[in-house]
């Protein structure tokens, strides 16, 4: 909830923690100890953060690992491509031509 603030009230300054959120989001929806309740946050929160990437192929390429991965469980599957689908979904343009084909 915290960091969800701080990229609301603090857009500007919360920007230099970009990438910093970006491995906290990501490392949490891979986390096999997450409950569901936590990855829809997550999930909200990475949403916020990719709004003012201009590119995304990063995370796109980690939630593709993340599906892919033995590491989670399907309920984790399910919500890591909930993430992905919604990515595409706001920054789909903005995903190189390379990186689409990996995703199909």
């Amino acid at each position: 909830m915290t960091l969800k603030l701080i990229q609301i009230k603090a857009a500007a300054s919360a920007k230099a923690m970009t990438a910093q959120l970006q491995t906290t989001f990501l490392k949490a929806l891979g986390d096999p100890l997450s409950n569901d309740t936590v990855r829809t946050v997550v999930v909200e929160n990475l949403l916020l953060l990719i709004e003012g990437l201009p590119r995304v192929d990063p995370i796109v390429k980690e939630l593709n690992a993340l599906v892919d991965s033995q590491k989670i469980d399907n309920d984790q599957k399910a919500n890591v491509s909930m993430a992905l689908a919604l990515v595409i979904r706001l920054k789909g343009e903005k995903i190189t031509g390379s990186m689409s084909e990996t995703i199909c």
